[in-house]
């Protein structure tokens, strides 16, 4: 799958992240939400665009859905809230059980009751589904930041440059124009003024094409929330 943008909108905690990613998977997606420390425990995923309930970390990302008239492979997803909040004593031993495993309290009720869940009452573990629900944020241990960056030379720095591809739809075929650019310029084939002009061309070209792109704005994606 390519390089798309996804916008992720937490309707419990009302953050909005971007991410440029490409999964195509709900797991896929939802590993690299981990990874840059976006919580979605107990949280149900529907594609705004399309309306689209995602059930499982199998689950397929919608493509070449249509927004304003125009196709895209860029998605926006609404996370809601699971389950509702529960009145104590209203819930089986087999319910607390699943939703326990479901939002992976496990840890947490063990650290905090000394036990396994398993030998925790019922009405203790409905407190601790229905504090998560409620999106309290569960304090997470604090680790020393380590820098093991090295000194980097200009050549390397350079060279860098042009064979890491950014997070581009295409970064293989960016990087080829990157390298024939390069290339022509340490032949002499092209001089910095050509390299200029041939930049600010790009530019323009890149406003043109965004202007045909459907933007999706706060506003479209708050419409999105309204009407799941």
């Amino acid at each position: 799958m390519e390089v798309r943008t996804i916008q992720i909108a937490n309707t419990k905690t009302q953050r909005r992240y971007t991410i440029n990613t490409a999964a195509a998977t709900l797991g896929e997606l939802q590993d690299e939400m981990s990874a840059q420390g976006i919580d979605f425990t107990g949280m149900t995923f529907t594609e705004g665009i399309s309306k689209t309930q995602l059930l499982n970390r199998e689950s397929l990302l919608p493509t070449n859905v249509m927004y304003k008239g125009q196709p895209t492979n860029n998605l926006v997803m609404l996370l809601t809230n699971t389950i509702k909040q529960i009145s104590s004593g209203a819930m089986d031993r087999k319910e607390a059980y699943r939703l326990v495993k479901e939002m992976g309290l496990q840890k947490a009720i063990e650290e905090g009751e000394g036990t396994n869940y398993t030998r925790v009452k019922t009405d203790i573990l409905e407190e601790y589904i229905n504090i998560n629900t409620n999106g309290i944020p569960v304090e997470e241990p604090e680790i020393d930041d380590v820098n093991f960056e090295k000194e980097t030379s200009e050549e390397e720095k350079e060279e860098e440059a042009v064979n890491t591809p950014t997070s581009v739809s295409h970064p293989d075929l960016v990087n080829m124009i990157e390298l024939a650019a390069k290339y022509w310029s340490d032949n002499n084939a092209l001089f910095a003024d050509d390299l200029v002009a041939i930049g600010q061309y790009l530019m323009w070209l890149a406003d043109v094409k965004k202007k045909k792109t459907p933007n999706i704005s706060d506003d479209d994606i708050d419409d999105m929330i309204a009407n799941i």
